[in-house]
């Protein structure tokens, strides 16, 4: 498709996990001239490649759980998904555990939801604890209460949290997720080219006709009738240039992941944890020697960066410090020596319900893929064949359940029960 002027079926603005789902499912649709454009080296080179990559089923919306549990049925057979005889996404399945303070009231809904979507999970009793998990500290209190009391003099009563176990879930290669998607489309036809920008996209008549690129080479018309926005934190640019922005407020926003190597002997496996009570989530690396870290709480997703290519890519130091005594706190196996490194990647956090829009705009044939607040990667194996469905009214690769209205942009807000972990 390189020349002065070119055409395509479609148009996709971004090579991360949702562009790759949108590619691979409009082209299993039958949308074989695609063009997928990313501004950045290659594959994954925006969010998803900073992405921690976890998947879990458990939300706040019974629908957003049961997509959750549709792309985590795709992970368990990624290869026949993606109809790849090698694939990279390395799905790995230790399970995801979630800790709620004792007096959390919110466990008998999420119990209910579960059972109402078919998510496999389990309340873990005192010994099964134990037996399951030895290097956790089910009873430690959260630090803001042990530092409160130890400051009168006094001793910390134990905090015996909650716990619910997922078996099914886990965590995958970002990167990898998203080259395997992309490769699916390209075996179909579609072509992607990156180090290229769209500058502009026109219309006439309230309808798309085409986009501008800047190359290497000097700009570039690409004539179409469909361009996809899965531009992630500079979606909003893209919107705001073509003069059709949404009506949430949709926020590229800093968040800060800290990683330690450690040469200790775990006692047990280790889930991925989804900690409610003291704040933070961490995974172990594929490797084993390595712990992944970030936090849990609403307020630590609230950094607004106003340009996507310049913001602070290393972790603050009071950051590190905080969730690096979190961990052992709740992990008394880790101890304080081993290499510690950081990261800062990007959410594009949906200020009004946390939910992303998969819908076309007020200019027909312009649509977002965009907004979703640090939950999309789990989600992205189904995100594509919502919006080829919204396109194409027809599926791309297997039917969802999931409404394809459902994350429209006029809706009303979603709801949001158990805080910002649980959107």
């Amino acid at each position: 498709m390189a020349g002065g002027n070119t055409a395509a079926d479609a148009v996709i603005v971004g090579a991360g996990v949702m562009g790759a789902s949108c590619a691979m499912h409009l082209a299993s649709a039958g949308l074989r001239k695609l063009l997928v454009v990313e501004k950045g080296r290659g594959v994954g080179s925006g969010s998803t490649g900073r992405s921690t990559a976890i998947i879990r089923q458990t939300y706040s919306n019974y629908e957003v759980s049961l997509m959750a549990k549709e792309a985590l049925g795709c992970f368990q057979n990624w290869r026949d998904f993606v109809e790849l005889p090698e694939t990279r996404a390395n799905f790995i399945a230790p399970g995801v555990l979630f800790l709620f303070r004792k007096d959390d009231q919110g466990l008998a809904s999420i119990l209910e939801l579960h059972r109402r979507v078919g998510i496999r999970s389990t309340v873990l009793s005192g010994g099964d604890k134990a037996r399951m998990f030895p290097d956790l500290d089910f009873a430690a209190a959260p630090p803001e209460e042990v530092a409160a009391l130890e400051a009168g003099g006094a001793e910390p009563e134990p905090h015996e949290a909650q716990a619910l176990f997922e078996h099914d879930g886990g965590f995958a290669d970002p990167v990898g997720t998203a080259e395997d998607m992309l490769d699916a489309a390209r075996a179909l036809g579609a072509q992607a080219r990156f180090n290229t920008a769209v500058t502009a996209i026109g219309h006439q008549g309230g309808r798309v006709t085409g986009v501008t690129l800047a190359t290497a080479g000097g700009a570039e018309r690409v004539s179409t009738p469909l361009v996809i926005n899965c531009a992630g934190p500079w979606s909003m640019g893209l919107d705001a240039a073509v003069g059709f922005p949404l009506p949430h407020e949709l926020v590229a926003t800093r968040i800060q992941v800290v990683t330690k190597h450690f040469g200790e002997k775990l006692k047990g496996p280790l889930p991925v944890m989804a900690d409610m009570v003291t704040g933070f989530y961490g995974r172990l690396e594929a490797g084993g020697r390595q712990v992944v870290l970030g936090s849990v709480l609403e307020e630590d997703e609230r950094e607004a960066v106003a340009d996507p290519d310049d913001y602070n890519e290393v972790a603050d130091a009071p950051f590190r410090e905080r969730i690096l005594t979190l961990l052992h706190h709740r992990v008394p196996t880790f101890k304080t020596r081993g290499r510690v490194s950081s990261y800062a990647g990007l959410y594009t956090v949906n200020r009004v319900d946390s939910h992303p829009i998969i819908d076309e705009s007020e200019l027909l044939g312009y649509y977002n893929v965009n907004g979703w607040s640090g939950h999309g990667f789990k989600l992205s194996p189904i995100a594509g064949n919502l919006l080829t469905y919204k396109v194409l009214g027809q599926w791309g690769r297997g039917k969802s359940e999931v409404p394809p209205g459902f994350f429209a942009r006029d809706r009303q807000p979603l709801t949001t029960h158990w805080g910002g972990v649980i959107a």
